[in-house]
């Protein structure tokens, strides 16, 4: 496969198709300039020897003549003698003098070749030292000309620090640049694929929704922007559910009963039901009992195989964000400020804890299940809840509970506290759970319209993309996707069930045909009644409509297949279908253009599929993610150890499938204006992923911890340490510890 098949036909964009968010009507080749009026972004083995690729002489963008280059000096000293005896003119007018005396004496051929391999040649454009011998490098790759490239190196210009040496301090080589001060640098570089989303959607429900078929969406979304922790609903909702429960109370003896009443109403803090199916040919379907927020926080309906899926959601361990100002409502006015102060320590530790248990046991897929066939089973292993209040009475199907030991820790916890404090702490955690995660503004209620009407949102974002354009990157993923499984297969430590595993793997990058279907989704939204200024109430009313079972779930299907929602810019494993399922707005990036060279492909796109085909094949890598991952993994509060090491072998695989696929690497076409290899250049964007998304998902990507963590990743993912020559006991040098393959 070549670099040529990578590049795919030009990108097409129908006619006339023009949006607040294609003002310009244009195609996806057009769509890095898309993003740049948006302001926004982008969107996370060693060889046997040395890339062969020597650093290439072209000027800076911004105009600075400082440039990383260890190598020019010692190659030219190393040549000089070479280069001196091949372009010197009294050195051939020696060669031609002797070549005719021995002609005319011994009258032999041997001395014309002589003469012709002794003629003054060319300047070598550069040359380097291999051991002993010394030898000029091959001709730099041609320099791609198309604007898109141009437009490519600018963004990753405008990111990059050259006072900081790559083998030193990786991080703020990358990830930093002297015009952030300025606000030049966020202008030009590409951030992450959810911020792209989430900024397009925003123009889009400020200025496509005021009137028109979806009208309904800008009236939820302005909702939001009204929507207070002081509201008389949210005290009124409360109330129904008992109220707050205050010092010296007597509290239920049990928290069942309120479970019930609130799953009623809304999701419940505890857990999550819903129905899915069967693994095999023959698929059942299951009632599924899991943690909450087991997946992205989004409404979902409960028959999960009828529709599109949201990629599991990092829980974190901190309090909401809105705990304080909503018990600044909650608690009483007569309370005094100790006892205010009493009550907010209780409730916010018991709610600390309990995210702790959730980010601990939540699991992806069904690793750690256990299957029971009737609810007096289910209540006679797990009372802490009432499951005939919250499991259908007429169910006589499998109750698969996707974490037992997550259940067993929720009692525990339950009898460490007061059921007075949990009492209290369960109606907080109900509202926090329907309310925006954040003070409302545009960003954060954009965020929440998305997270209330996914469905609605999603066909709203993929009607401002051309069927070519989205036809065109599909084609491309399951290119970029076969060559990583090639690559992996050939791991000579990948055997047995793992290979077995990888086989069998596949990829759905198709979007929902539902979302292409307008005309039902438009349907849809007018069924609902949304309010301009209560999204507490409007909140409930989706959620009723969401949690509605019909009384015969039909199971008329053939596939399980699995469909992502394409605003939710995160690639995730599907156990069930045994996928990768890719949402279009991770791929339907600049870095994923088709006239890009491949290295910016498999640096962005590349990275993120190979990172989920290596969860997908095995989960036996506990002990080497605590031998290898260093502590400051720690800075990653979303993330586990495991997730990091992961990540370091997502860059392996992706690095070493770009080699594979395309030949040697120097045949790749160079960026215009950027003083860097392919090979630099993969690292260096797969670097600037990760700092843009982690950036955006409020990491604080300047910690030390962070800066130690990203060199770290940067040292495992490929051949870093030779692309950028770092010498011994620098730190990419020395943090190359962890090969996951």
């Amino acid at each position: 496969m070549t670099a040529d098949a990578m590049a795919g036909r030009g990108n097409k964009m129908i006619s006339g198709v023009i949006t607040t968010a294609n003002p310009t009507g244009g195609s996806h080749s057009a769509l890095l300039q898309k993003q740049m009026s948006f302001k926004t972004s982008v969107g996370a083995n060693q060889l046997s020897k040395a890339d062969d690729i020597e650093v290439i002489e072209s000027g800076n963008v911004d105009g600075s003549s400082t440039r990383y280059d260890k190598n020019a000096t010692l190659g030219w000293v190393c040549c000089a003698p070479c280069i001196w005896l091949r372009t010197s003119a009294t050195v051939h007018k020696i060669a031609i003098t002797t070549a005719t005396l021995l002609v005319t004496s011994l009258l032999v051929a041997s001395p014309i070749l002589f003469l012709i391999s002794t003629a003054p040649s060319q300047l070598p454009r550069d040359c380097y030292a291999d051991d002993e011998d010394c030898m000029p490098t091959t001709a730099p790759p041609p320099e791609c000309i198309d604007p898109v490239c141009k437009i490519a190196a600018s963004s990753i210009q405008a990111k990059i620090n050259w006072n900081f040496d790559p083998c030193i301090d990786f991080k703020n080589f990358s990830c930093s640049s002297p015009s952030q001060s300025n606000g030049l640098a966020s202008l030009r570089a590409i951030r992450s694929a959810q911020e792209a989303v989430d900024t397009q959607m925003q123009q889009l429900l400020q200025h496509n929704t005021t009137s028109g078929p979806f009208r309904k969406l800008g009236r939820l979304f302005g909702s939001c922007l009204r929507q207070t922790t002081n509201s008389s609903t949210i005290r009124l909702v409360l109330e129904q559910l008992g109220g707050y429960l205050p010092i010296g109370a007597l509290g239920p003896s049990s928290i069942a009963p309120l479970l019930s009443k609130i799953y009623e109403l809304g999701p419940t803090p505890l857990v999550d039901i819903y129905y899915d199916l069967s693994y095999g040919k023959n698929p059942h379907v299951l009632l599924i009992i899991s943690g909450p927020s087991a997946t992205a926080p989004i409404l979902e309906s409960k028959i999960r195989w009828m529709g599109p899926k949201a990629p599991p959601y990092r829980l974190k361990q901190t309090v909401p964000k809105l705990l304080n100002d909503l018990l600044d409502s909650f608690l009483p006015n007569g309370l005094t400020a100790d006892q205010k102060a009493s009550e907010n320590e209780a409730i916010s530790t018991f709610i600390k804890e309990l995210n702790k248990i959730r980010v601990e046991y939540t699991r992806r897929g069904f690793w750690d299940s256990s299957v029971l066939y009737n609810t007096s089973s289910l209540q006679e292993i797990y009372p802490i809840l009432n499951w005939t209040t919250l499991v259908p009475s007429d169910w006589s199907g499998p109750i698969v509970v996707r974490s037992s030991d997550y259940l067993k820790a929720i009692g525990e916890l339950l009898s460490k506290y007061p059921t007075r404090v949990a009492h209290n702490s369960m109606l907080l955690l109900f509202a926090l759970g329907i309310l925006p995660q954040g003070h409302p503004n545009a960003v954060v209620c954009t965020r929440a319209t998305m997270w209330a009407l996914p469905d609605i949102t999603s066909a709203l974002f993929i009607a401002q993309h051309s069927s070519d354009d989205i036809s065109d990157v599909i084609r491309r993923t399951d290119i970029i996707f076969k060559s990583l499984k090639a690559h992996l297969k050939r791991a000579p430590s990948l055997k047995g069930a793992a290979l077995v595993k990888l086989s069998a793997l596949k990829i759905q990058s198709e979007p929902w045909s539902g979302f292409s279907n307008i005309t039902f989704m438009i349907k849809t939204l007018e069924s609902l009644e949304i309010t301009s200024d209560n999204w507490f109430e409007n909140i409930l009313k989706i959620y009723q409509r969401n949690r509605i079972v019909p009384d015969v779930i039909h199971t008329n299907f053939t596939s399980h297949d699995a469909w992502a929602y394409p605003i939710v810019a995160k690639i995730f494993y599907d156990t069930l279908s045994h996928s990768i399922v890719v949402p279009l707005s991770v791929i339907l990036v600049p870095y994923f253009d088709g006239r890009l060279p491949p290295y910016l492909q498999y640096a962005s796109v590349g990275v993120a599929i190979a990172k989920e085909i290596l969860r997908s094949i095995t989960k036996a890598f506990e002990d080497k993610a605590m031998r290898c991952v260093p502590k400051s993994v720690n800075i990653f509060s979303n993330y586990s150890r495991m997730d990091i090491l992961i990540h370091s072998g997502g860059m392996q695989i992706s690095y070493h499938s770009m080699l594979s696929l395309t030949g040697p690497i120097k045949g790749m076409a160079r960026l215009p204006g950027l003083n860097l290899t392919p090979t630099q250049i993969f690292f260096l964007v797969s670097a600037q992923e990760l700092c843009a998304e982690s950036d955006y998902t409020g990491i604080d990507t300047d910690a030390p911890e962070f800066e130690h963590i990203l060199g770290w990743l940067v040292a495992q993912g490929g051949s870093a340490t030779e692309v950028f020559k770092c010498p011994s006991g620098s730190m990419i040098n020395a943090q190359k510890t962890c090969n996951v393959l």
